[in-house]
């Protein structure tokens, strides 16, 4: 099946996503690294004079040392991808840290062991998610020997699971279920991806204690349920449990255990109905706790009922990046054009919409309702959870445009990029002008004349040109088929077929989105359309500017203008997605108020449940 190339073998070479990706990088390269590592050191009694860092990294928040985790795995990406010596030597060296706050007993943190002490205690309460930043930390160290080669991070990842192993050794069956059952909304005991982490070094070990741990993290009131058949998504906290889903795919992958690939198909199919426009997931719960975060955002509601869910805290862009890296796997198990296509909604719509074009740096949640504003993280004082995830996934943009199987190579985005296919020993680099205009140009350069398959989304594709001769479209399950001996310098020339459509909000009247192809486009500049455009007519009275960056617009006879742009290239400016028309087939809008962030509307749960 289908999978990605190594992070070193594609290189971006457009003006969105390098641009966003080069600055996510100089944020890395500028970050005082004595500062990251400041609560570490005072956790494991050093010295530090370092200034503090602000939001979910100060040195009272619970969930401190989180960022460094998702820090580490950054840099680690980058230097493999870039060959670059520089941020190569800042993981090393927060390695190095880690490695002087570790204890002998193979405990490493930003917050004290205690914390462990009391979530084993209260189960939910009066902790936040301390297993999900010792998930972070864990996976940072296994990146930084699987992308860096260090010995010395694996011997420290393997030893704080070895850690947890000791700890859950002592722990009866209802008193692990306890501290791992998340069913209330906003888990005070999420546990992020730490499951996935253990499978990974089980693999790297084949430490039969590493696979009793991982399988622990496997809960089974999530996994038989959906292994079942049944939808049990409702009022659950979406990025708790996306990474239960990686996990439970990588067991399969491990064990051939038949009811985890279940298991995941049927979650698939279930985060459909729960699925926006862009591609992500996310928002309010059906059954919220008032005040808390579970009233805006981060939980799932009912299969196909996001009438109400644009609130402001919809879409948060951690369960973008997760929710893509189980379509990569799924992608693995069947090379479905739904999850190509799926893939490539969110790439555009929610990974790169999630970062700024001026700092690289993420939104918390992505709001797509009317009059709706972007928030991106401050560089010393947000640090939220998609803070970090964002930065990580910088690290990674240049994956799911290229992928291959054996003699075979799949182009999934028009985006201008080179990818090295090693195996092959054969240079593909793609100039792509899209979505601004419909042309892509792929430019062969190979040692001697080799036979490959090239495949191609037959919904993308109008006509090709190899050479500057047209050829005739061979289809074969929605994909076009290319398949012929290429010889060095062969261009292929692409005319991409890219359309106007309306995307219905799901379980509303009345309620759309308007897409351009794979681009999820936003109104900005008027806060309502022209009089006389209607959810019927818009499609045709929407008229593609001259412009150099794709823009469209609506007009009136009295010269009135309302301009759509994509919602990755809107920065500051008030937009809307969701176009509302439920009274007489004009727009309807009201005042946009984003959502708290997690620490704040944790605060409030933690009270209304405690209370």
């Amino acid at each position: 099946m289908l999978g990605n190339f190594n992070l070193d073998e594609v290189k971006l070479t457009d003006k969105v996503f390098a641009s966003r990706r080069e600055l996510a990088k100089k944020y890395l390269i500028e970050f005082d690294v004595d500062r990251l590592m400041h609560t570490f050191k005072l956790n494991a009694g050093i010295p530090s004079n370092a200034e503090p860092l602000g939001g979910w990294e100060d040195i009272h928040c619970g969930l401190r040392g989180h960022f460094a985790g998702h820090f580490l795995s950054a840099c680690a990406k980058f230097s493999n991808a870039d060959g670059d010596k520089l941020l190569a030597n800042k993981a090393f060296e927060i390695i190095g840290m880690m490695g002087l706050c570790a204890q002998p007993n193979g405990y490493l943190s930003a917050f004290e062991e205690g914390k462990l002490d009391i979530l084993e205690f209260e189960e939910n309460r009066n902790v936040w998610a301390p297993y999900y930043t010792l998930h972070k930390i864990m996976q940072g160290l296994v990146d930084g020997y699987l992308y860096l080669g260090s010995s010395k991070s694996l011997t420290l990842a393997l030893n704080l699971a070895l850690y947890i192993h000791h700890r859950f050794s002592k722990l009866s069956y209802w008193k692990i279920d306890g501290i791992l059952r998340c069913t209330k909304v906003n888990p005070a005991n999420e546990f992020g991806g730490i499951g996935d982490t253990v499978y990974t070094l089980y693999e790297l070990t084949g430490d039969s204690r590493l696979l009793e741990l991982a399988n622990r993290f496997d809960r089974t009131y999530f996994v038989d349920q959906l292994g079942s058949g049944h939808d049990v998504l409702e009022n659950l906290h979406a990025n708790t449990h996306l990474p239960m889903v990686i996990a439970s795919m990588h067991r399969y992958s491990i064990s051939g255990e038949a009811k985890y690939k279940e298991m995941a198909l049927n979650f698939y199919s279930f985060l459909q109905g729960r699925t926006f426009a862009n591609g992500n997931n996310s928002s309010k719960a059906t059954a919220y706790v008032k005040g808390g975060v579970s009233e805006k955002s981060e939980h799932w509601g009912g299969h196909g009922k996001l009438g109400d869910a644009l609130t402001g805290g919809e879409s948060e862009s951690c369960c973008a990046h997760n929710t893509e890296r189980i379509l990569e796997r799924l992608l693995g198990w069947s090379g479905s054009i739904e999850y190509l296509d799926h893939l490539e909604t969110l790439k555009y719509n929610a990974i790169l919409n999630s970062a700024s074009a001026k700092t690289g740096l993420s939104q918390y949640h992505q709001p797509m309702g009317s009059r709706a504003v972007k928030k991106f993280s401050d560089p010393y004082d947000s640090f939220w959870c998609c803070t970090a995830s964002g930065i990580e996934a910088m690290s990674e943009l240049q994956k799911n445009i290229w992928f291959k199987s054996e003699g075979t190579i799949m182009l999934n985005a028009f985006i201008s990029s080179t990818v090295i296919w090693r195996e092959q020993n054969v240079v593909i680099s793609q100039n792509s002008e899209f979505p601004d205009r419909p042309i892509s140009r792929l430019d062969i350069k190979a040692a001697s004349p080799t036979p490959l398959k090239l495949l191609l989304k037959k919904k993308a594709v109008k006509a090709v040109k190899i050479n500057s001769v047209p050829i005739n479209l061979i289809e074969d399950n929605g994909y076009i088929v290319i398949e012929r001996i290429f010889e060095d310098c062969d261009i292929i020339d692409i005319h991409i077929d890219a359309g106007l459509s309306l995307v219905p909000l799901q379980g509303s009247e009345g309620v759309s989105a308007v897409m351009y192809g794979s681009i999820l486009l936003a109104m900005v500049g008027q806060d309502r359309l022209p009089e006389g455009v209607l959810e019927s007519n818009l499609l045709e009275k929407l008229i593609k500017l001259p412009t150099e960056q794709l823009e469209f617009a609506v007009d009136d006879d009295r010269d009135s203008q309302v301009r759509f742009i994509p919602l990755y290239g809107v920065e500051e400016e008030e937009y809307t997605v969701y176009l509302d028309w439920k009274s007489e087939g004009m727009p309807q809008y009201s005042s946009f108020s984003g959502a708290k962030d997690g620490s704040s509307a944790y605060e409030a749960e933690s009270v209304a449940l405690n209370g």
